[in-house]
């Protein structure tokens, strides 16, 4: 599980965290030395396409983020995060976006239904994978993230 090995990757690097991995509404995890809040979402397959018809990159590029987790990262902006892995592919990529960069990046967002007792819809956002920071290893995905309060202090 990607959520099993950000923690490890933490650990071993004493970076000193709290783990919110079992709680639904807050991020995944907080850095506690920075107050960095990161989200952590895996790809694990490809999207099939034809439910994402509206899709305006290849599905090799493509991300859905639920609008709660953007919301999530909205009441802890400025330095939250949202970590990728992408298990997709062979050798697994990583991607950070910050709630900033979700904020300015191209995006499409869809209303999908879902079934419940009543029809409902839920807001998902379509991004580009190209926008985001990318990296081939864990450890520099989570370099960029500690280190982007001192490199973007001035937003």
């Amino acid at each position: 599980m990607f959520e099993q090995d950000i923690k490890f990757h933490l650990a071993a690097r004493r970076e000193p965290f709290l783990d919110n991995t079992r709680s639904l509404i807050s991020l995944d995890f907080v850095l506690t030395r920075n107050n960095i809040q990161i989200d952590a979402k895996e790809k694990r397959q490809p999207f099939a396409m034809t439910h994402w018809n509206d899709a305006p990159m290849p599905q090799e590029f493509l991300f859905i983020v639920d609008d709660l987790a953007i919301r999530k990262l909205l009441l802890h902006a400025p330095y939250s995060f949202t970590l990728i892995r992408d298990s997709s592919i062979s050798p697994a990529s990583f991607y950070v976006f910050s709630v900033v960069d979700f904020l300015c990046i191209p995006k499409l967002r869809v209303r999908r239904k879902i079934r419940r007792n009543v029809p409902a819809v839920k807001g998902k956002w379509l991004v580009d994978l190209r926008d985001a920071a990318s990296f081939e290893t864990l450890a520099d995905a989570i370099d960029y993230i500690i280190q982007y309060p001192k490199k973007n202090n001035a937003l």
